[in-house]
């Protein structure tokens, strides 16, 4: 007898549906809540903590960086 985690990759193989894990799931869900509407973004703001909120902001920082006029990126005074 197989287990539920043989029968689920045997699916992903057969069907070639990726087998996402929970918070990918909930990533996906989060992102499509938001769409275009800010008020969603903004609830999911209010949902994190202040240390959850900084550590965000620095990596989207890192990514992203801070723009300037006609988007040049400036860097972030301290």
């Amino acid at each position: 007898m197989k287990k539920f985690s043989e029968v689920r990759a045997l699916n992903e193989m057969e069907f070639g549906q990726p087998i996402l894990n929970d918070k990918d799931k909930m990533k996906d869900l989060l992102v499509a809540a938001c769409g275009n509407d800010q008020r969603v973004l903004n609830d999911l703001v209010n949902c994190l903590t202040d240390a959850q909120m900084k550590a965000c902001f620095q990596k989207l920082i890192e990514v992203y960086g801070y723009t300037g006029a006609y988007g040049q990126r400036v860097a972030p005074r301290a």
